[in-house]
């Protein structure tokens, strides 16, 4: 028996709770893939999704995590043609819907219910099993560090609203409504920035949150991964995507590091 094979017997055997949730996830992004691939739209597996594929041929068998990302034009074309790809058992969450704080999406099962501190805090009525969907731009860190200042924080103390719900969330959200119309004109600023000196690094979009700052030249054109038996796209060079982002990636993590989120789940 493989190591791989052994931790899987502890962490996610098949039939057990996360065995199940990951392959919900996998469905969701089966069908993303499928939509990608049918419109010609690059994308590319990341984060540990990307390290599941390298090192276990799948998920990560302690994580219930999937990412993927795509450059902000192939992106927002995406969003575009999502609503009406989707079958009626997914749902496209954007950061335009009211009290989802995240400025990156996610495509969510109809057909269950996600428990957490934020789900439970939002409002949205869609709260099911999810994959992570993130837009990258060429970028630079200081610029990128700059703009999530103004722009990101006030964006999720903005959408987070309950201004009135103690001291401390009226003084976030008084600050946030100077702060965020600067953000605004950052971003502006940024991408003409960049739009001409046309950087190499590809960081997350602003105001997501800070990112490993990857790089062009082993990123694209993308290649092809398997993860969990099927085909998916990746950075043209993984191991050096991987070594950029975790440094010794092919080494199994000591048992107290293996960190999981483990979601609880009520499936409908």
């Amino acid at each position: 028996m493989t190591e791989t094979e052994e931790l899987r017997e502890i962490y996610n055997p098949d039939g057990s709770e996360l065995r199940t949730l990951q392959l919900k996830m996998l469905d969701i992004l089966t069908t993303v893939a499928s939509i990608c691939d049918k419109y010609e739209i690059p994308y590319w597996i990341s984060g540990g999704t990307l390290l599941g594929a390298v090192r276990h041929g799948g998920f990560i068998p302690w994580d219930d995590d999937i990412d993927i990302e795509l450059l902000r034009p192939d992106y927002k074309k995406l969003l575009s043609i999502l609503p009406k790809e989707l079958p009626g058992n997914l749902y496209l969450q954007t950061p335009k819907e009211k009290s989802y704080r995240l400025l990156f999406s996610k495509v969510r099962d109809r057909h269950s219910i996600v428990y957490s501190e934020e789900e439970d805090m939002a409002k949205y009525k869609e709260k099911g099993i999810f994959i992570d969907i993130f837009p990258e731009e060429r970028s630079y860190r200081w610029m990128k560090n700059i703009v999530d200042f103004f722009y990101g924080r006030a964006f999720r103390r903005l959408k987070r609203g309950r201004a009135f719900h103690s001291l401390k969330y009226f003084f976030e959200y008084a600050t946030s409504l100077l702060l965020y119309p600067i953000g605004i004109v950052l971003i502006c600023i940024s991408r003409a920035i960049c739009s001409i000196t046309k950087p190499d690094n590809i960081l997350h979009s602003y105001g997501i949150g800070n990112s490993t700052n990857h790089n062009a030249k082993y990123m694209f054109p993308v290649s092809k991964i398997k993860f969990e038996g099927k085909e998916f796209y990746a950075p043209k060079e993984p191991d050096t995507y991987l070594r950029k982002q975790y440094g010794d990636y092919t080494t199994i993590p000591p048992k107290e590091k293996r960190a999981t989120h483990f979601m609880k789940v009520e499936y409908l």
